[in-house]
């Protein structure tokens, strides 16, 4: 009995498949930013909640070019405070993602925090 025999193409279509399942195994995730990190001026920083309806979505609040130098600790605290004003998204959690400038270009993110509750929401009273 022999073996069935395989088109070219067929063994061109699996060679395109492993090497783009290889390429996507080697993709780096972004590095981890820490509170102590140094954020460089001309950053992005970007907001992304946990929407209770469509899941994790990027927030249309970020800084698009950071003015002044800012740590990881001073980006979670202007995320808190832009998340409380933008009343219009139902969420829970935050994280931030951070791109440095040219040349570099290299991506940072955060833990996923959680908002903290308003008063009326642990008393379930106005």
């Amino acid at each position: 009995m022999q073996p069935p025999s395989t088109s070219p193409s067929a063994l061109r279509l699996l060679l395109a498949l492993g090497t783009l399942l290889f390429l996507a195994a080697c993709a780096t995730p972004p590095v981890f930013l820490a509170d102590d990190d140094i954020i460089p001026v001309g950053s992005r920083i970007e907001f992304w909640v946990d929407h209770d309806d469509h899941g994790w979505v990027n927030s249309n609040i970020h800084i698009a070019f950071l003015p002044r130098v800012m740590t990881g600790a001073e980006a979670r605290q202007w995320a808190e405070g832009v998340g409380h004003r933008d009343a219009g998204i139902k969420w829970t959690r935050f994280y931030l993602r951070v791109t440095h400038p040219e040349p570099y270009r290299k991506e940072y993110r955060s833990a996923v925090f959680v908002t903290r509750a308003s008063p009326h929401e642990l008393t379930r009273r106005r």
